[in-house]
């Protein structure tokens, strides 16, 4: 895989990071690769690939998809979602779950795809009216999105996962009248049953799109600043290795080479891996 910005760019907009991503498609049982990402200017579904790394200019958008295994021809959605990111990001409008849902529901999809979920992950940076680097961080379903500030060596998850326990969770908070702790979101170690999603994007192959809601995306804003890192990525990354496990990256870190050896720790896994690196200049 190879991306680059336009050449012209880069002697007129300052660049503000360098990134990088690699994807996976792991031993999966039904042997397709159901992740595709977004990275800066282009969409990508491979099985297998390192990119080079990047200089990033502002604006900028990084995001990933993953087909839900459970639905039939996943894949499509996962592809569909990064394919409306970019139309709206080549269009300059608004990327939110309500624009891609219109956007891949409005194309005519084959009867085998109906039904065909999969989920989100993104960042957004751009500067504000004081120059300030703001990362607005956009999710739906369990793609997650971390932090690392510089100087930390524990990477923040910045997204709570759309699924059935976390649902529990906000409902046991709210019957003991209390707000519910970010840190007693998206718990390890239970029932596989209640991580099933509850929030993902679907394709239709027939006009029902027109009464369908889009899924209920989770935002929010964050300031980014020099030495800092994000990392998007699906839930083949952060299930297996979890983020405690994940060292920390310096100025001085080859960020393929962080990547490549994340990789290493899960790819005899039984899913696909996607995870974009950035670390800001």
């Amino acid at each position: 895989m190879t991306a680059s910005l336009d050449d012209c760019s880069l002697t007129d907009i300052p660049l503000i990071a360098q990134a990088c991503s690699i994807t996976f498609q792991g031993n999966a049982s039904n042997n397709l690769q159901q992740d595709a990402f977004f990275f800066l200017d282009n969409w990508y579904q491979e099985d297998l690939g390192v990119m080079a790394v990047t200089p990033v200019a502002a604006p900028f958008c990084l995001a990933v998809s993953d087909g839900v295994a459970s639905s039939n021809h996943s894949q499509y959605c996962s592809k569909a979602v990064v394919k409306a990111i970019r139309r709206l990001w080549n269009e300059q409008k608004s990327i939110n779950s309500d624009n891609i849902h219109q956007l891949i529901n409005q194309t005519k999809h084959s009867a085998k795809c109906h039904g065909a979920a999969a989920t989100l992950a993104m960042v957004i940076g751009e500067f504000d009216s004081d120059r300030a680097l703001k990362a607005t961080i956009t999710h739906v379903g369990d793609s997650r999105v971390y932090w690392l500030p510089k100087g930390a060596s524990q990477w923040q998850c910045l997204t709570r996962d759309h699924n059935l326990l976390n649902e529990l969770i906000d409902q046991q908070a709210q019957e003991q009248s209390r707000q519910a702790e970010f840190s007693d979101y998206n718990r390890e170690g239970m029932a596989g049953s209640l991580y099933s999603i509850t929030e993902c994007f679907a394709l239709t192959a027939d006009d029902s799109y027109l009464s369908s809601e889009a899924p209920e995306g989770s935002s929010c804003k964050i300031e980014v600043n020099s030495g800092d890192c994000i990392l998007v990525c699906t839930d083949g990354i952060h299930d297996l290795v979890p983020s405690h496990e994940w060292q920390p990256i310096s100025a001085k870190t080859d960020l393929q080479d962080w990547l490549i050896n994340l990789k290493n720790q899960v790819y005899d896994s039984d899913d696909n891996g996607t995870a974009i690196l950035v670390r800001f200049d």
